[in-house]
């Protein structure tokens, strides 16, 4: 099973740094509501009730484990029926009759595409910090009338049958530009990628050398015909470093 000795650190110390956890697995996390992020400058993962339900069974493998213990553990996804699946939001607009946010640091889970007002801007974010602070990059954007969405699969069933104009935000990372070329745009053609006008100033002065190095091989051979998604490519390459989302909340 992949990721366990983490997931069982997770379910015995009840919390784990940030740093800690593969992004992959805290991505997949965050996305089924078993844990929660708390804190800016220490950031940890913190589990909830449905991380005990649905990870009750795993255990350490040794050589007792029989056939059936290694199926149970076989995989870290959880059953597609699970009541997490569905959308997180949060932003300034009106959501029929609820008015965003709910509440400060906080996201609304709905199990269905809600009715969008058309003049709602739409913003996918990648990273589930910057949804619950969505209201330090407002600047970004606009100040109202903006709905902020987590990325899982609700948001992509949601990018695909709504008219508004959106926006995707994510790492500036190789991985974050795939992800939106790979995944995103074949949704829906209109939505464009956020890129700061100074991302090469940001890049040079507050990028992570060692995080461009992790995505490199993968992503090496990325390349698009969009100009400005090919431009940041060629950015990333020529800095040889990356910037995740979340500097954002801190410095806008």
């Amino acid at each position: 099973m992949r990721y366990l000795k983490t997931l069982l650190k997770l379910k015995q110390n009840r919390e784990l740094n940030y740093s800690s956890i593969p992004k992959t697995l805290l991505e997949e996390l965050l996305s089924e509501g078993l844990v929660e992020v708390v804190g800016l400058r220490r950031k940890k993962v913190v589990v909830n009730k449905y991380f005990d339900e649905f990870y009750k069974d795993i255990k350490p493998i040794d050589k007792a484990t029989t056939r059936s213990d290694l199926a149970k553990l076989k995989d870290t996804k959880l059953k597609k029926i699970s009541p997490q699946d569905g959308l997180y939001l949060n932003g300034k607009c009106q959501l029929g009759s609820i008015h965003l946010p709910i509440a400060q640091d906080s996201a609304l889970f709905i199990k269905d595409i809600p009715s969008i007002a058309k003049d709602t801007l739409i913003v996918v974010v990648e990273n589930f910090e910057n949804l619950l602070y969505c209201n330090a990059t407002l600047k970004l954007f606009r100040e109202d009338d903006i709905l902020f969405v987590y990325r899982n699969k609700k948001m992509l069933e949601l990018i695909s049958v709504v008219e508004n104009e959106i926006v995707y935000f994510g790492d500036f990372d190789l991985a974050g530009v795939a992800i939106y070329l790979r995944e995103i745009l074949p949704r829906n053609p209109s939505i464009k990628l956020f890129i700061p006008y100074n991302i090469e100033q940001l890049l040079y002065e507050n990028g992570s050398s060692r995080l461009y190095q992790k995505h490199f091989n993968k992503y090496k051979e990325l390349q698009t015909d969009i100009q400005e998604v090919q431009h940041l490519i060629d950015t990333i390459h020529k800095t040889q470093k990356s910037l995740e989302q979340e500097y954002f909340i801190d410095e806008v």
